[in-house]
């Protein structure tokens, strides 16, 4: 069921017990901008960080930065928050699998869309373009590195939740290593910025914690984490990617950001500058506008609307030419049949696509009919 039109947050249960094994809490909400609203409404679907719970302060902090431009659709993780919690291994993978089953049923209709990702949510995001691109408009990764030996990992944060590790000791942990900005002398002259901010996580590591299963949940998605490993899929992402990051950041340093910019490539922009450490995106009251900004923006003429291939099954896909007119060089690779692509521009039946599923060049021209017969068709008609 797709969600409902009031502004104000709302929760329920999207229940994928029978695909995934699993129920999901999910929030709606906003856009609150009435500039935002009716026809210039965008869905955004924003994946959190590890251990987010939707009813922790921190976590809701994203959401309120991006509820102003968006429609903005999250959830609980399995493993974390009001959704199903299993001591069993779980992948990257899975997580991604969940994602896209999660929008599959409960926004049909409103597919693809821009997807956001946090942290750990960031991850998650990788996988899910990687494994399911035809759901994903544009992509933001925040703080998210690509894993794994050549791409980096952020810190391990399992270590905090290690056996014996109290959450005093949790609490000051974070926040000294969210921020190369916080130390000794730092929370000495910041003395009621260090308390507030003390009390406030202090609160949220305290969200569920007597409920069953609670740290299980943890160490089974932060298991997860630790296999992260996105490097050799990046190439396959064909859809436009933007990597923010803060030069404060003592978690997901930009280093391994740039490495990540580095290896998806053209079609990926960066913003490393932001302010606030590795909660940027919450705490640098410019973060949000910009990635607005980003997402919304498109070339002159260019549409969002997704295409199927439907032609050249007997010619192994469709010729794919380097501009508009037939007369234009062809590329040596076709366009393969059932391949999902995105409308950049139309001249007639002339489309400039962007391949987001399938194989054949990332960007061409290719013919929406030939001799009355359809090579392309709107995605769902």
């Amino acid at each position: 069921m797709a969600p409902k039109a009031s502004y104000g947050p709302e929760g329920q249960l999207c229940d994928l017990t029978e695909s995934r094994g699993v129920n999901l809490y999910y929030e709606t909400s906003g856009p609150l901008r009435r500039d935002w609203q009716g026809e210039r409404e965008e869905i955004l679907f924003l994946l959190l960080g590890s251990t987010a719970d939707l009813r922790k302060t921190t976590d809701q902090q994203y959401v309120l930065g991006s509820v102003g431009f968006f429609k903005v659709l999250t959830y609980d993780h399995r493993n974390t928050g009001r959704s199903t919690i299993k001591d069993e291994p779980c992948t990257m993978q899975d997580y991604a699998d969940d994602a896209a089953a999660f929008l599959e049923a409960v926004i049909p209709e409103g597919l693809p869309v821009f997807v956001l990702g946090v942290s750990f949510g960031g991850m998650v995001a990788q996988h899910l373009a990687i494994r399911h691109p035809h759901l994903v408009k544009k992509l933001v990764l925040c703080c998210s590195p690509a894993g794994g030996p050549l791409g980096g990992m952020s810190y391990p944060i399992h270590e905090w939740y290690a056996p014996g590790v109290s959450v005093e000791s949790r609490v000051v942990k974070k926040i000294f290593q969210a921020s190369t900005a916080r130390d000794e002398q730092w929370k000495e002259k910041n003395a009621s910025e260090w308390e507030m901010v003390y009390a406030l996580l202090t609160r949220d590591e305290k969200v569920g914690a007597s409920e069953p299963l609670r740290m299980e949940g943890i160490k089974r998605q932060l298991e997860a984490r630790q296999r992260h490993d996105t490097w050799d899929q990046l190439s396959m992402l064909k859809m436009d990617v933007l990597c923010c990051g803060s030069p404060l950041d003592n978690i997901t340093p930009v280093a391994l950001l740039q490495r990540l910019v580095e290896r998806i490539g053209s079609n990926c922009d960066a913003k490393l500058d932001f302010d606030g450490g590795h909660a940027f995106a919450a705490a640098d009251a410019t973060a949000l506008p910009f990635i607005n900004g980003w997402l919304r923006s498109q070339r002159p003429g260019a549409s969002s609307s997704v295409w199927k291939v439907i032609g050249g099954s007997d010619k192994g896909g469709i010729l794919v030419r380097k501009g508009p007119a037939m007369t234009d060089p062809a590329e040596e690779e076709r366009l393969s049949t059932g391949a999902l692509v995105e409308e950049l521009e139309a001249q007639g039946e002339r489309l400039h696509f962007r391949l987001l599923e399938g194989t054949g060049p990332r960007e061409g021209w290719v013919l929406v009919k030939l001799k009355g017969k359809d090579l392309v068709v709107r995605n769902g008609s």
